[in-house]
């Protein structure tokens, strides 16, 4: 029996795994022997996602399922992803993992807008409240079973134009110490990432160049000298995946960005 590789064998469901940050999540838990269901935002981005995985690991128990977490059927359709993924895998759900996030909105004070809050709010805030009424639906009431959420490290360090998103980042803080309690003894735990070379960069507008330009200005201003590397940053969700004694937490990984 393992004693350490905890996630051998587990079912672990990456909301968001077809790339980035989820992406990691994915190879790391398969290299840790885990059957791993990937969520996409559409069919062709989790089939594209599980053919790439695959072709790096060839006898992944890995499969890839769809759901558009920006209707407003989201309630359902989260529900009916967790079903389906338990019927695919002819397993239950061990852990779940939310990495999906739609593209950031730099907003300054007089540029806020009703319209814009929601837009923000809608899958990095409303969807993760739902995600977890449905989680407490599928997961057995176990502390080795677990869901884990993202927020940001703009919750903690504020910057000019970020004020709707810190605060759904720190709301984010909020939700994962009330859910741990709400679905106990279901483990409930957030990851705060800070800046990260992922493809978001370029989904909220940044040209090739400009993102270049802004992980070199952060690589020389962070303790660490570099900005986060997925392959890195995938470690923090393995590990409250595996902690059964983590519930509540927020595990921070910042490249020291709070220090400076």
């Amino acid at each position: 029996m393992a004693k350490y590789n905890k996630l051998a064998g587990k079912h672990v469901l990456v909301i968001g795994g077809s790339n980035g940050i989820g992406r990691g999540v994915v190879e790391g838990s398969l290299e840790s022997g885990a059957r791993v269901t990937l969520s996409g935002s559409s069919p062709q981005s989790a089939a594209k996602a599980v053919a790439e995985v695959k072709a790096a690991y060839p006898s992944a128990a890995l499969i890839g399922l769809s759901c558009d977490l920006s209707k407003d059927t989201v309630e359902d359709d989260l529900d009916k992803l967790l079903t389906e993924a338990k019927k695919a895998q002819g397993q239950d759900i061990d852990h779940i993992v939310l990495t999906a996030g739609d593209p950031l909105i730099l907003m300054k004070p007089q540029e806020i807008t009703l319209e814009k809050i929601r837009k923000v709010a809608k899958i990095r805030f409303e969807m993760p409240i739902l995600l977890g009424k449905i989680a407490d639906r599928h997961l057995r009431k176990s502390p080795d079973s677990s869901l884990t959420i993202s927020t940001g490290g703009i919750a903690d360090h504020p910057a000019p134009g970020w004020s709707v998103t810190a605060f759904v980042a720190a709301g984010l803080t909020g939700l994962t110490r009330g859910l741990a309690l709400d679905l106990k003894p279901t483990r409930v735990n957030a990851v705060e990432p800070g800046f990260v070379d992922t493809g978001l960069w370029e989904a909220t507008g940044f040209t090739p160049e400009q993102k270049a330009a802004e992980l070199a200005k952060w690589d020389a201003k962070l303790p660490t000298g570099r900005v986060g590397q997925v392959s890195d940053v995938a470690e923090a969700y393995l590990y409250l995946m595996k902690d059964g004694n983590a519930t509540g937490e927020i595990v921070k990984t910042r490249s020291g960005g709070n220090l400076i």
